[in-house]
């Protein structure tokens, strides 16, 4: 019927209202053993529930071991930003550590600076990823 099509519309609509744009910053600078570390790869991703992953940005640590990204994304929800940092240090040879953090619900919308990150410290949940010779 008509009714139902245009209720479906204002549904539809109204969902559309909901989802907003969620923005975050996150910075820090990458050590290994209190040494700075340069080249390192820093990805921001926004965790989804049913969808992979989105990456929404990847950048290398410079010369400092400086960092910064930068994402946003519309959702209903809170988005759930998280940082996956792929490293070698203290890693087995031709190995990487992958280590992941999340984004406080509380930075999402300003800047989270995440200062040193001492990459020789292993993280819960943190994954190997090793080259096959």
């Amino acid at each position: 019927s008509m009714l139902f099509r245009s209720f479906a519309v204002l549904c539809m609509l109204a969902l559309a209202l909901e989802a907003k744009m969620q923005n975050v910053t996150v910075k820090g600078t990458t050590i290994c053993h209190k040494r700075r570390v340069a080249g390192v790869l820093v990805q921001l991703y926004e965790k989804d529930t049913f969808d992979p992953n989105d990456l929404l940005m990847e950048v290398r640590s410079n010369s400092n071991g400086d960092f910064t990204v930068t994402g946003g994304e519309d959702e209903v929800g809170s988005i759930e930003p998280f940082i996956r940092i792929t490293h070698e240090c203290d890693a087995k040879p031709n190995c990487e550590r992958i280590a992941e953090f999340v984004v406080p619900k509380a930075k999402i919308g300003s800047t989270y600076d995440m200062t040193y990150i001492p990459m020789n410290i292993a993280v819960a949940g943190e994954s190997t990823k090793c080259k096959k010779n």
